[in-house]
């Protein structure tokens, strides 16, 4: 469907693309792929990413099932190719004499019956040094995992159970694809979305907080979707052995920085706390010495009666009435 108005595509799937948006899977796709890159992208959908690719001075080829979504995208892609990507072969016919620097697919491998045989067919479309830039949803997500303890598997029309989609994958099972296919994985990238900041609408007051901290255990537990790039495997165990430590390195790294930040917030509330309490010390001591100027003050009032007429004449009678009984 195009918006007669702004003559741009707009469908189910359909979103604005900032290449300098924090924690969003289009700029880190987009800084992945990198700029002037000739690009298979497979299911270009709205074409909201084809244009940007565009904007960076790739040349892009794409392959879209949609025809009238193929015909709007075709005035920003240097070819479309209508053809659905449940047959690998709808890759092969997207090649002609070149081969491509970069392919991509944004949130498409979940929706195949064999991610596969696509991902072998895309390894072969590539240049030698060409890489595959791929995002796909983690259905390991920690809200996920609260519906399935609580007995529940809720689909939706988008999201970690967009109800089209037909593979879920994990960080590991990710990890198996690619080598699977031939490739190996050299940069991750992650979106992070809180638990119960999800589409799933997890209600936090059905969780108790041991549950909630055992699910929070697995660092991967608000990852909402990775973002990946890989090369072609050329079978030498020592550079795959390096990238996967690579990999695990920016893990460890990753867990540290939530580590820290978690010590910086700890601080912060003991601090605040210290504030707090050093303030009701200092009212402490105000309304102590508030006490003792409004003692002084008596003090002075008492001295000062004393060092009147009144009360010296009136001292013998005092002293008798202190003698009686």
């Amino acid at each position: 469907m195009v918006d007669q108005a702004s003559q741009v595509p707009t469908n189910l799937y359909w979103a604005e693309v900032d290449p300098e948006a924090p924690n969003n899977p289009h700029s880190f796709a987009l800084e992945l792929v990198g700029r002037n890159k000739r690009v298979l992208e497979l299911g270009t959908a709205a074409g909201h990413f084809t244009r940007a690719l565009a904007a960076g001075g790739c040349r892009v080829v794409g392959i879209e099932l949609d025809p009238e979504a193929a015909v709007a995208v075709g005035s920003v892609a240097e070819r479309m190719v209508v053809g659905d990507l449940t047959d690998p072969a709808v890759v092969a016919s997207a090649l002609d004499d070149e081969r491509f620097d970069v392919v991509v697919g944004g949130d498409v491998l979940e929706h195949l019956p064999d991610p596969l045989s696509v991902l072998r067919a895309c390894r072969g479309a590539l240049k030698p040094g060409g890489y595959v830039v791929l995002s796909l949803p983690n259905i390991a997500h920690a809200d996920v995992k609260l519906q399935l303890l609580a007995g529940q598997f809720r689909y939706r029309d988008m999201g970690l159970l967009d109800r089209t989609h037909l593979h879920f994958f994990t960080l590991d099972s990710i990890h198996e694809l690619l080598r699977d296919a031939g490739l190996l994985l050299v940069d991750l990238r992650r979106v992070v979305v809180p638990v119960f900041g999800s589409e799933q609408a997890v209600d936090p007051t059905g969780v108790s907080p041991q549950v909630l901290e055992s699910v929070l255990a697995d660092e991967e537990s608000e990852t909402y979707q990775f973002v990946v790039r890989a090369v072609v495997h050329d079978g030498d165990a020592l550079t795959a052995g390096l990238a996967e430590r690579t990999i695990a390195m920016e893990g460890e790294l990753r867990a540290e920085e939530t580590r820290r930040q978690e010590l910086e917030r700890q601080l912060e509330e003991a601090l605040a706390t210290v504030a707090e309490q050093q303030s009701e010390v200092d009212d402490a001591r105000a309304e102590a010495r508030r006490f003792e100027l409004l003692a002084e003050e008596h003090a002075a009032h008492v001295d000062a009666l004393r060092s009147t007429r009144s009360y010296r004449v009136l001292a013998p009678l005092r002293a008798l009435f202190a003698r009686r009984p």
